[in-house]
């Protein structure tokens, strides 16, 4: 069995292999290009081969190049997606650099322990999340230029009628007629085109979504989780994108350790104490179900109880928080279940 471990960046990687000993076969940098991967592969062609790469925004794309490359040659080769952040030996490291990365990730593969894989979501799970990321980028950008038409107005002492929503119909006529410089009305109006040509394309994203929603894996699903109140299209569709395969979770508590929505807890001896949520796992996850979970708390009775006692205890950002948790709990109770959500009995379980 020869074991590899591989360094990635954007246009090449490192690589090592050492044999079921531990001793030095081959070192090398290769591009990340079937041809030159093939290349180096190729030195191990009748050997069953095990290859290690840490988690980085390509990690998925050179997983599926260098196994595709590895079917095309006849290779007997299985890959893995090593969680970067977990691999404490390496990121607590004194010396960090390609070769002793490669090394170490080559040597954890052999000793075979048991290492902290990451989730690759399939073709369909790929699509989706990108639609959303790409979604969210655009809402994003669209927020930030509000704040600029914003700025223009303040630094110029210009204060907004109370109670008029400035992007609104009574708000673009404001916008329309305020008294401004020549410099200031230039750079509002370039503001204003801006915002108009992003509510076109985060419209288009919209749609595309909505499409993608009708697709025969994701349609019943969506069904389930929008019975939810305070669940929209956008929320339910991040979560079926985010958490991927529902087996893959044990239990409600370890779906909401994914999503980072658990606390902090540190213990020694006879102290414990519980901190923050941990804000691990996607922030887009944990965004839309905020949001939802400020929409959703005022409408379920156990939600808005769940609300109100943190609230008195830990202020209402903390509570919106917890309801976030529990919706997300629920939600995914929901789909391993197959049931819509009900009102009056908590879907636990």
């Amino acid at each position: 069995m020869i074991s590899i471990g591989m360094d990635v960046h954007v246009r090449n990687s490192f690589l090592h292999a050492v044999d079921q000993d531990g001793a030095t076969l081959w070192r090398g940098r290769c591009a990340n290009r079937l041809g030159d991967l093939a290349e180096a592969l190729g030195r191990f062609e009748g050997e069953s081969v095990r290859l290690s790469l840490e988690s980085t925004t390509n990690s998925r794309a050179i997983h599926r190049l260098v196994s595709s490359t590895a079917a095309a040659m006849g290779l007997e080769l299985s890959a893995q997606v090593l969680d970067a952040r977990k691999l404490r030996i390496i990121a607590e490291s004194v010396t960090k650099n390609d070769k002793f990365d490669a090394a170490v990730l080559a040597e954890l593969t052999r000793v075979d322990l048991r290492l902290p894989a990451c989730y690759l979501p399939d073709d369909e799970e790929f699509t989706l999340r990108e639609h959303l990321r790409a979604r969210h980028d655009l809402v994003t950008l669209r927020t930030r230029v509000k704040n600029r038409v914003h700025a223009v107005l303040h630094r110029r002492g210009i204060l907004v009628p109370s109670k008029m929503t400035l992007f609104s119909k009574n708000g673009q006529a404001f916008l329309a007629d305020v008294d401004l410089d020549d410099a200031g009305r230039a750079i509002l109006d370039r503001y204003l085109a801006t915002i108009k040509q992003l509510e076109v394309v985060i419209a288009e994203s919209t749609a595309a979504l909505r499409d993608l929603s009708r697709q025969p894996r994701w349609s019943k699903p969506v069904a389930l989780l929008t019975s939810m109140p305070g669940m929209g299209l956008i929320t339910a569709l991040m979560i079926l994108a985010e958490l991927g395969d529902l087996n893959r979770f044990g239990n409600r508590s370890a779906v909401a350790n994914y999503a980072g929505l658990v606390p902090v807890l540190r213990s020694s001896n006879t102290t414990h104490h519980s901190g923050h949520i941990t804000k691990r796992g996607s922030k887009h996850l944990r965004g839309v179900l905020i949001e939802a979970a400020w929409m959703a708390a005022p409408r379920v009775p156990r939600y808005q109880a769940m609300f109100e006692r943190v609230a008195a205890r830990r202020g209402r950002k903390i509570a919106v928080v917890a309801v976030a948790r529990r919706m997300l709990e629920d939600a995914w109770t929901m789909l391993k279940k197959d049931e819509a959500f009900r009102m009056t009995q908590s879907v636990a379980g």
